[in-house]
């Protein structure tokens, strides 16, 4: 009985300890949380790449190579990509006539009466003075949140390269300071969570990668130029569930609808569904839940509530929440099983 209280207490002390070290940890590192989480994401991401490659170029070399592949096409399509919107939308304010009349070009195809088109011509340049002012105004608050993203960005490579270089020994020593009773199933509980993590984004990743070379013949049917970009950003995109494929897909179905009104509206239609809906309601969940033996519910919603309440890093860490909780759910009843069948 003693012995078993002197374990309690033990193990009390431990866990505050490490929730005010997690705590304190956030607290000073929370303007690069983004990073710190995106980089954790892609260590799981990598680490099935790692392992392969781990026998043949030693454990430092498929660290930094996981890493490399991980990174550089996301740093690519993203950079190209926003380089590509950013040349569009000064385009768009340099250019008011031809946006003016290729709208009025379209509310006349469509049948509106030419009194509503001449209040919307009216409606444009004062629409067009309130977006440059609002640009002017905010151009500096941009220029900050962009340095901190790039500067997020980095750290998540360097996050992503030291957690596969390192996070197996730092836990091997971790356990160390666990008595010898309880440390093999411990190590079983990390092994399980450690599992569930990987199953949870690289099945993530995979599906993503699915959507992107979906979008490939999709786009190419609607003779949409920068296909391979577009298609690369669908991937980008995809990465982050549920809210992010609109912010490629609404751009394109603009674009289209400058050229064509009935394409537009069947671009609208068919992407929602095929590249936005059955992906992230319904395949997502479903697949991401078996890799990582999370209820598709629970899943999704993590997804959504993470979102909501952390922004992008809510993104990660409400996954990774259920993943742990899961995870025990699974350690403990497969530990039950066993006892029951002994």
């Amino acid at each position: 009985m003693e012995r078993a209280n002197r374990w309690d207490r033990w193990l009390l002390v431990l866990v505050i300890s490490v929730l005010a070290i997690v705590i304190l940890t956030l607290y000073f590192f929370s303007p690069l949380i983004d990073g710190i989480v995106m980089g954790v994401v892609f260590a799981y991401v990598g680490k099935p790449i790692k392992s392969r490659m781990e026998k043949y170029v030693g454990s430092f070399m498929s660290s930094v190579l996981s890493t490399l592949l991980i990174t550089i096409p996301l740093f690519v399509f993203f950079f190209y990509g926003l380089f590509q919107g950013l040349n569009q939308l000064v385009f768009i304010l340099t250019n008011q006539e031809a946006l003016l009349q290729g709208i009025t070009t379209i509310l006349r195809d469509a049948g509106l009466e030419e009194r509503y088109i001449i209040e919307v011509e009216r409606f444009i340049p004062t629409f067009y003075s309130i977006v440059q002012e609002n640009v002017k105004i905010s151009a500096f608050d941009v220029t900050k949140k962009f340095v901190m993203f790039v500067m997020n960005f980095i750290i998540s490579a360097i996050v992503c390269f030291y957690t596969l270089q390192d996070v197996d020994r730092f836990i091997s020593k971790l356990l160390t300071i666990v008595p010898d009773s309880r440390r093999d199933e411990l190590k079983k509980f990390v092994d399980e969570v450690d599992r569930t993590f990987v199953g949870l984004w690289f099945g993530n990743f995979v599906v993503a990668m699915l959507i992107g070379m979906a979008s490939i013949p999709f786009f190419l049917a609607f003779s949409i130029p920068y296909t391979p970009l577009l298609s690369g950003l669908m991937f980008l995109a995809a990465l982050i569930p549920v809210f992010a494929e609109w912010m490629v897909l609404a751009p394109v179905a603009i674009y289209l609808l400058f050229r064509n009104l009935v394409q537009a509206i069947w671009f609208t239609i068919l992407g929602v569904t095929f590249l936005y809906f059955i992906p992230e309601v319904i395949l997502r969940p479903q697949f991401v839940g078996y890799t990582a033996r999370i209820h598709p519910l629970v899943l999704l919603l993590a997804f959504l509530g993470g979102a909501l309440v952390g922004g992008v890093s809510g993104f990660f860490l409400a996954p990774m929440v259920a993943g742990v909780l899961t995870a025990t759910y699974n350690y403990y009843t497969s530990e039950t099983s066993e006892v029951s069948e002994d």
